[in-house]
């Protein structure tokens, strides 16, 4: 999740936002045939879209973890069977859904940078198309000393805006396709009066998405005892700032937090040391894919757990 300025990428979804209908598509077809991405003409078919669209479900594939890709064959992850399979979510009626898969797109540093930069490092909360593109070009030179093309950074601006905003009182079928507009997180009213994405209340964030955000961390190599709430809120030491992705204020932050350890006592614990507000793990905490079988009924809610 951290960012690795080596490993930085930008435009590789071919210009086109996640749209409604293509992780479940990508989902089947693959199920059906891992291979279907080496066939491009099977795969237009298989899908329904043309040849850079397949691509772009491609992309959308892996950086949302529905599927790894090897010498062009799909694996499909745990996580993409829990969201899509049989007993997930595959039409994405549940809201929680989308937050997860935000969570996905906007912590993934290394497939989708510039995603991860808007969520995690830009922090005003009011801008036009220009002001991003100049802050994203000046954090590459920052991080590498180079310039990427201006083609490459409008591409990749342009497409999350389409895939975000939320316009309000306009009326357009491209944005209407895309799931992820849903969440708010990029508030538009025109081009002139440009964007805004302000950190909120949120008072109906599901739990179940923080959670699952906690357990990615909680479950990463150095498998950390605590985390300290300002780290979550704000970002640290290049990790995935919580706060920031999910577009939450202090005040909104810390009453989902609260939900969380109200809903799993058995997992966390909220301390106060040394002047310092952090969320404890215990014993027996479940992978961040357990935690979503629970969730979406795969497993028992009772259901122990290994450490």
């Amino acid at each position: 999740m951290s960012l690795i300025k080596e490993k930085m990428t930008f435009g590789r979804h071919e210009t086109f936002s996640l749209r409604y209908g293509w992780l479940t598509k990508g989902f089947v077809a693959l199920r059906q045939d891992t291979a279907i991405f080496t066939k491009p003409e099977e795969a237009m078919i298989a899908l329904g879209v043309g040849k850079n669209m397949v691509s772009a479900i491609q992309y959308w594939l892996q950086v949302v973890g529905v599927a790894t890709f090897e010498n062009g064959k799909g694996d499909l992850t745990k996580l993409g069977h829990i969201l899509f399979g049989d007993k997930g979510d595959p039409y994405l009626e549940d809201e929680a859904t989308l937050w997860i898969m935000h969570w996905q797109i906007a912590s993934n540093a290394q497939l989708a940078t510039g995603f991860y930069w808007f969520f995690n490092i830009y922090s005003q909360p009011r801008f036009h198309t220009e002001d991003v593109l100049k802050a994203l070009d000046e954090f590459i030179y920052h991080e590498t000393k180079t310039h990427r093309a201006e083609s490459t950074l409008k591409s990749d601006v342009s497409t999350l805006f389409r895939g975000y905003s939320h316009y309000e009182g306009v009326a357009s079928d491209e944005h209407l396709d895309s799931p992820l507009a849903q969440l708010k997180l990029i508030e538009s009213k025109g081009a002139q009066e440009g964007y805004y994405s302000p950190r909120m209340i949120r008072p109906f964030f599901p739990p179940i998405a923080l959670h699952y955000a906690l357990l990615v961390r909680f479950n990463e190599k150095d498998k950390p005892p605590a985390l300290p709430i300002r780290d979550l809120i704000y970002g640290q030491h290049g990790q995935v700032a919580m706060g920031a992705v999910f577009r939450l204020s202090e005040e909104g932050f810390m009453n989902v937090l609260s939900k969380v350890v109200e809903s799993y006592p058995k997992y966390y614990e909220l301390r106060d040391t040394a002047g310092m507000k952090q969320i404890y793990r215990k014993k027996n905490l479940p992978t961040p894919e357990d935690a979503l079988r629970v969730y979406y009924g795969n497993l028992e809610a009772g259901t122990i757990f290994n450490d």
